[in-house]
């Protein structure tokens, strides 16, 4: 039985050998060096290397991880999932959850950006766009995703709403940028109270 075969042009081999060739410079700094830079040239840098690594082996012909990976915390996601099934029907459970999936599925990079718009979560859980923020406002009320606006050139209002994965609860990408990010966020406070922790 025939094999199909990804072609790699000598274009592509070439900039994914640089960027190896850049990562591997990269990855030569002493922890001694990297201990007294500031905390946001440590972020920028392992942002930088990650992102050579990813080009220098795309999703594509990464055998082992294709498309890549999510790093989750067990507990809070069983106490998400446990959260969401004790949501009352009229919060829509089924659709809390399979957003929640969804989110899980497409996060940026070193960001923790969910990479879907409203529209496309509204057509993969199948409901009308105008659910689609009242089922994200249940993540964000149990403090699972945030929300920011993102202003668009030449629309008017406050933005299109962007969401953002809490980083105590899943991950993806560099595990120093989400060190970072965690220290800065707040666990989800619904699933403190469902451990019995202060609120």
């Amino acid at each position: 039985m025939a094999h199909i075969v990804r072609l790699t042009t000598r274009q592509q081999r070439s900039e994914q050998e640089e960027a190896a060739q850049a990562a591997e410079q990269l990855s030569l700094l002493s922890e001694e060096l990297l201990k007294h830079l500031p905390g946001e040239a440590r972020i920028a840098l392992s942002k930088i290397t990650h992102a050579l690594q990813k080009a220098a082996r795309p999703d594509t012909t990464e055998g082992l991880w294709p498309g890549g990976f999510t790093m989750l915390s067990r507990m809070q996601t069983a106490a998400i999932w446990d959260a969401i099934r004790a949501l009352p029907s009229d919060d829509r459970p089924h659709q809390v959850r399979h957003a929640f999936d969804l989110v899980l599925l497409n996060l940026r990079q070193d960001t923790g950006e969910v990479l879907l718009t409203r529209d496309q979560l509204a057509e993969e859980i199948g409901c009308a766009p105008k659910h689609v923020s009242t089922i994200m406002g249940t993540l964000e009320k149990m403090g699972v995703i945030r929300r920011e606006r993102r202003k668009i050139e030449g629309m008017q209002g406050r933005g299109v709403a962007v969401y953002f994965i809490n980083p105590h609860v899943a991950w993806n990408g560099s595990l120093d940028v989400r060190k970072a990010q965690a220290g800065e966020t707040r666990p989800p406070m619904q699933l403190e109270l469902l451990h019995g922790g202060a609120s």
